[in-house]
């Protein structure tokens, strides 16, 4: 694809459109003039995608991707350009009390999209959201050639979905590409038990923030805007990448407690806290090698001393504090 201007009036698919990196995904597409196809099984009226009237703009389409045939039937008949494959169950702790849901989401609706691209004589390209979990515990910064051996119910189930798209453009060359990134943060996660939004939401309610883990544990956090231009840089490249997967990574890699300390700063609060050091088998240290993808100009353009104020003032607009 020959830059952003080649987007307008192509038809892009987004698979978890409706959820929290995909909503803003989807609204970038349709201010570039696309055409977006959103399979959908709900919306949750508190999402970007609804507080946004998202629903207006792109094209709805009622579906579950671990419905093989209406899959199929989508990307065939909907004439799909380009797809962006986002849909997954992403919790790890729902992955651990339900790792057969877990695995059925984020492997099979994954082989079904994939072998309706093999068939469908229109799609040319599909960009993939594999995880950094994928690749398992070790000690090192990841890099894309590294083996993925995740041994946890989400992490397993992102590195098979990997290695399927793999798979894919290995045998039947597939226009398929890889990406992996950390945890991704900003306005419009809902999901109180990552730790930037229940850093938020413990300083709006004035509670205590409840740490799962020891809070030595280390991660990559990358705002969801640079993500979504990362994206945009996979897809105007696209026709000559097939195949190859993409680290996203930032220069916020911390611990747990290192980023309730960083965020106490930033929001010039203070922030109580218990650690509960209840986590069943999560990885100690993940940190992404994302030198491949800066090679096409992409470089993250927030850090977390802007990035979460902006989305702490988007928390306190969403969240009522209920001690007034």
């Amino acid at each position: 694809m020959e830059g952003m201007e080649g987007l307008k009036g192509r038809r892009i698919l987004v698979t978890g459109g409706t959820g929290f990196i995909g909503s803003h995904l989807v609204e970038k597409l349709l201010n570039h003039g696309s055409t977006v196809i959103v399979p959908y099984i709900e919306i949750d009226p508190r999402s970007i995608f609804a507080l946004h009237n998202l629903a207006k703009k792109a094209v709805l389409r009622a579906l579950d991707i671990r419905d093989k045939k209406k899959t199929f039937e989508l990307i065939k008949k909907g004439r799909i350009d380009y797809i962006f494959h986002l849909a997954a169950q992403t919790i790890v702790t729902e992955a651990y009390d339900n790792p057969l849901t877990t695995l059925e989401t984020n492997i099979m609706g994954t082989l079904h999209i994939l072998e309706a691209v093999r068939v469908s004589p229109y799609v040319k390209g599909i960009i993939v959201a594999s995880s950094d979990k994928a690749y398992g515990k070790t000690s090192r910064a990841y890099k894309e050639f590294f083996p993925l051996k995740g041994d946890h119910p989400y992490d397993v189930s992102k590195a098979s979905a990997d290695l399927i798209s793999q798979m894919y453009f290995k045998t039947y060359k597939t226009p398929v590409v890889i990406t992996r990134f950390g945890n991704v943060y900003g306005e419009g996660d809902y999901h109180f038990d990552r730790i930037i939004p229940g850093v938020c939401e413990a300083i709006i309610k004035k509670k205590t923030l409840l740490i799962r883990s020891d809070g030595k544990y280390i991660r990559d956090y990358i705002y969801v805007t640079d993500v979504i231009d990362g994206y945009l840089t996979l897809l105007k490249h696209i026709d000559n990448i097939h195949g190859e997967a993409y680290n996203f990574s930032s220069d916020d890699a911390l611990s747990v407690i290192a980023l309730v300390r960083k965020a106490e700063k930033v929001l010039e609060v203070k922030i109580p806290y218990e650690i509960l050091n209840i986590v069943k088998n999560e990885i100690p240290y993940q940190h992404l090698d994302d030198s491949k993808i800066r090679r096409f100009g992409w470089s993250p353009k927030f850090d977390l001393t802007h990035a979460l104020r902006r989305t702490f003032l988007w928390y306190k607009n969403v969240i009522k504090d209920k001690t007034h």
